[in-house]
Formats: structure tokens, C-alpha cells, sequence
């Protein structure tokens, strides 16, 4: 036997052999630790995202009771569910383009800087996939929308005094606007002042 022919155990030691294939040691470590890094980081996304969604979309019994609180506070009322308040909306973002009988929730109304406004929770829930015969499962996207009454006069000015704090929408004598997510009470003023503060530079650029 010529023992010149064996592979020296040092040669092996270094190779890792992969389908009869030889592959330096160093290679497959650093193609198996890539392999690694992208399903990892890919994986961490995907709890991330999942994570980051269900914070947006929880809400405590005590977040609730903070925006009955401001209600009581300010003098307005809160009402925990109104059925077909959200088909007078219909037709535009965020809402359907039909309702009949579409709830909005946590509706809270009363007169902010000499203005009637309102603020309610909106869900759009949708069936996303079949779970089997007579099953389904749903999906639940909620908004937090804003209004204030306005007249007709300032439609023009305050498509021209709008910023980029949120999208706006004139409907039935009301200037909206809204957010993805979960109605929160440290929303309410600041957004309820938005639209406070577009009408009032609309009625000053008249």
C-alpha cells in the first residue's frame, strides 16, 4: 500500500466533504453562518412585525376609561357603541364604499373651540381566509377618526392651508381626518386642534 495516496489527516481536518464534493472548512462555516444571519434576521422581521401590530392594535380597560375620563371632564359625551354611525361616511377612505347599520365605538362628541366635534373608533373587519366549511377568519383593521363641523364656504381654503399631519376629507358639513389604529385619549385634543387649526387658517386666508 502507498501510504502517499491517503489524504492526510490535516487535508481532512480542513475540508468538509459535501456530496462527494470537497469544500475548505472556512467556506462552509462562512456560507452556513450567512445561511443563518438571513433566516434569522428574517425570522426576527416577521416577529417584529407581528409584535409591533399587536401593540397597535391592543388596548386596555384603562385606556378606555382615560377616554370616558376626558369626556367627563370636558363636558362631552361618550358612548361605548353607535350602530350605523358610520354610514353617513360612506364612500371615501377609511370607510366602505356601502353601510347599513356600520358601528363605530368609544363616540365621544361635545363643542371644542366654540366648534361641535366628534371622535369615535372605526373597525373594518374583513374575511381574509376560509378555516374550513362554515368557517372563517377575520381580520380586524381599526382607525381613530376625527371631525369637526365646517361650512361649505372654506372647502377651497382648506385644501390649501391642509399640512401633512394627516390626510383630510370634507363630508356632509364635517372636515375629518384620521389615523390607523386604536382611538387613544392622548390623541383626542391634539387631533381634534388639527382640524381646529386648518379651519382657522382657512378663514383667515378668505
Amino acid at each position: 500500500m502507498n501510504f502517499d495516496d491517503l489524504p492526510h489527516p490535516t487535508k481532512r481536518r480542513n475540508v468538509v466533504i459535501v456530496n462527494d464534493r470537497e469544500i475548505p472548512r472556512r467556506h462552509f462555516l462562512l456560507a452556513a453562518a450567512g445561511v443563518f444571519v438571513l433566516f434569522g434576521g428574517a425570522f426576527s422581521g416577521i416577529v417584529w412585525a407581528g409584535w409591533s401590530d399587536a401593540q397597535e392594535n391592543s388596548r386596555g380597560d384603562e385606556e378606555v376609561s382615560a377616554l370616558v375620563a376626558l369626556a367627563r371632564r370636558r363636558g362631552w359625551t361618550y358612548r361605548a357603541r353607535v350602530a350605523g354611525g358610520a354610514d353617513r361616511y360612506e364612500g371615501a377612505a377609511p370607510f366602505p364604499d356601502v353601510s347599513s347599520g356600520l358601528s363605530v365605538w368609544d363616540c365621544v362628541e361635545g363643542r371644542h373651540r366654540g366648534r361641535t366635534v366628534r371622535c369615535f373608533e372605526y373597525r373594518d373587519v374583513r374575511t381574509v381566509q376560509s378555516a374550513g366549511p362554515g368557517r372563517s377568519l377575520t381580520k380586524t383593521s381599526y382607525y381613530a377618526v376625527f371631525s369637526v363641523t365646517a361650512a361649505d364656504t372654506v372647502r377651497g381654503s382648506v385644501v390649501r392651508a391642509a399640512d401633512a399631519d394627516g390626510p383630510l376629507r370634507f363630508d356632509g358639513g364635517e372636515l375629518i381626518t384620521w389615523t390607523k389604529g386604536r382611538l387613544r385619549e392622548e390623541d383626542v385634543l391634539p387631533k381634534l386642534d388639527y382640524l381646529c387649526n386648518v379651519l382657522d387658517r382657512a378663514s383667515d386666508s378668505r
